[in-house]
């Protein structure tokens, strides 16, 4: 019998022989009882006493065992979207993209090649225009809070601008897959473009609170998810292979986006002397990047008449895939949702508030806004990079590991830096690590859920509970400033440092789940092996006796194992807590 499993660790010889293995099932003191009886750990008890001498044997056959890949909740709605309809509901049976009748085979293009790349630079055009066009608010942040641009306005009110966009972005996300789904693509990215154009170039005649209020916060937050979600879609449809490159292409724009807009905007503003014409300068390099939004096309042509989608059957239907609460009753998922939120606070703390620190510690509005440009430059190689190093390392192993790092720059590095040289390569480093909620979170609510299928439901439910986390980021951080202090930002930055500290030890219990849940599948599929192993056979050569014998040793061991480390109790939560496991 041939198993991955048994190929994978093909130099490894157990000891344990199958009496010593037979267990009780669900009888925690019967499985440790024959665990500590068997031969080896018998052996190695004379030589190590140790309680993790028990489990150290089986570290290099577990680091081992293949990992899973997870696909990404856009990949996952994209090919749902891409499947033939019938009658005007979805089909949602198979996740497998099909051919719709009537579409030729031969005129479908093949993923990975040609045109795929124009989609996944396009792709990037959009997420640089949204994103991108965002992370330069602090710029504009900066502007408003230092000068009395708006009667009656103070500084929260400015924050709380910069957080409803990023609320909206959010939070409106599944709608816009919804209509996405209706009306399909092109309609919704040109609502999504003129309201993003009209809100820029509004705002920069606004005179009234409340007309900035209307513009550069509401305008604009709706506008990005009609602009960049709609390009998500499509782009897992023409990739295969190199998906997962794709992506990482596509979510360098946002901070590509952050380095031209946080430069030119400033730049603008320090010439003009007012923020009009960067409003303005925003609106026409976000337009001229979106436009290309308008070429874009699924792989596959699906778009059905206004007719059938446009009818309550076809919404009811779609809205339950999209909008499904029940996703959220596990416990897992709801603290992946507070992960999230805490990751994007600390993310937009850091982003609008480092120009602020800047200014304060005394260095000038184009060393601060170029300090926001070196964070946004090291989002374009920290994002893909992130990515690269979950599927090596471990998504949640990688999210835990940097949550820790990034605690640690901005409570050693952060608070005591003060000169402009200092704050370079603090942006730089902080920028390539500072996003793993945007990047990680889809990932590992995959590795979360038990269907697949629920993927984009399990993501919307994530993107509607961190959007009030964004909405407040801001005003929580500009509350905790200290205008007349030595350290005028030191309760902001030990707030930021206390998020990541949190995320730190959510990942880490999120990480004792998913190490249950794989030990689980592992202990199924190695009883599954046994029982093949031991069904009568006939015609057996001695070789293959021999063959059977080791495999069965093998298999016991793995059972033995996986059996100790699913035991109750907190001495084996710990064990799974921070057992070498790739998750």
């Amino acid at each position: 019998m041939e198993t991955s499993s048994i190929e994978s660790n093909e130099s490894y010889h157990p000891n344990i022989s199958k009496e010593d293995v037979v267990v009780d099932e669900g009888d925690d003191e019967s499985i440790e009882r024959r665990f500590e009886k068997s031969p080896t750990n018998l052996s190695r008890r004379k030589s190590n006493n140790s309680e993790l001498s028990k489990i150290l044997s089986g570290i290099k056959d577990d680091i081992n065992q293949p990992y899973e890949d997870i696909a990404l909740a856009e990949s996952v709605l994209a090919h749902q979207l891409t499947r033939q309809e019938v009658e005007g509901v979805t089909d949602l049976e198979n996740n497998v993209e099909s051919i719709p009748s009537g579409v030729s085979g031969d005129n479908v293009p093949q993923p990975d090649e040609g045109f795929s790349w124009v989609i996944a630079i396009v792709s990037m055009l959009a997420i640089f225009a949204t994103w991108g066009s965002n992370a330069s608010y602090g710029v504009f942040l900066n502007y408003y809070t230092h000068n009395n641009t708006f009667e009656g306005a103070d500084m929260y009110d400015f924050a709380l601008i910069g957080g409803i966009v990023v609320f909206l972005a959010q939070s409106t996300a599944p709608i816009t897959t919804l209509l996405y789904q209706i009306f399909g693509l092109r309609t919704i990215v040109i609502v999504g473009i003129i309201l993003q154009t009209a809100g820029y170039v509004l705002a920069s005649f606004a005179k009234s609170l409340w007309q900035l209020y209307l513009t550069q916060g509401l305008m604009i937050g709706l506008s990005f998810s009609l602009v960049y979600l709609p390009a998500t879609l499509v782009l897992p449809t023409w990739f295969d292979k190199y998906r997962a490159f794709a992506f990482g292409i596509a979510v360098s724009g946002a901070g590509l986006g952050g380095i031209v807009f946080a430069l030119s905007v400033d730049h603008v503003i320090r010439i003009s002397g007012n923020q009009y014409w960067g409003l303005r300068l925003t609106a026409l390099i976000a337009l001229v990047s979106a436009l290309p939004n308008l070429f874009l096309k699924p792989r596959i042509p699906t778009q059905q008449p206004l007719s059938k989608t446009l009818n309550w059957k076809f919404i009811k239907a779609n809205t339950n895939k999209i909008i499904d609460p029940k996703v959220f009753k596990s416990w897992s998922l709801r603290a992946l949702s507070l992960w999230f939120g805490l990751a994007l606070l600390g993310y937009v703390v850091m982003l609008f508030s480092l120009s602020s620190y800047a200014t304060a510690m005394g260095l000038s509005d184009k060393q601060a806004s170029n300090l926001t440009a070196l964070l946004n430059a090291g989002q374009v190689i920290g994002r893909p990079t992130i990515g690269l190093c979950s599927d090596r390392f471990g998504r949640v192993n990688t999210a835990s590991f940097l949550g820790l790092c990034i605690a640690i720059m901005i409570f050693a590095f952060w608070i005591n830096a003060t000169t402009y040289a200092e704050l370079i390569p603090f942006s730089l480093i902080i920028g390539a690590i500072i996003g793993i909620g945007s990047t990680l979170c889809q990932p590992i609510a995959g590795d979360l859920i038990s269907d697949i299928s629920q993927l984009p439901a399990a993501w919307s439910m994530l993107n509607i509970c961190v959007g009030f986390f964004c909405l407040a980021a801001e005003v929580i951080a500009l509350s905790l400033k200290k205008p007349n202090a030595t350290k005028p930002f030191l309760h902001c930055q030990i707030f930021a440092g206390c998020c990541f500290i949190a995320c730190l030890i959510l990942s880490m219990l999120i990480r004792q789940t998913l190490v249950r849940k794989v030990l689980s599948k592992r202990l199924a599929s190695t009883h599954e092996a046994i029982e093949e192993i031991n069904e009568p056979k006939r015609y057996l050569t001695i070789n293959d006796l021999n063959d059977q014998s080791q495999q069965l040793e093998l298999l016991n061991e793995r059972r033995v194992r996986y059996e100790y480390l699913l035991m109750g109790g907190i001495k084996h939560f710990l064990i799974r807590l921070f057992y070498p496991m790739k998750v």
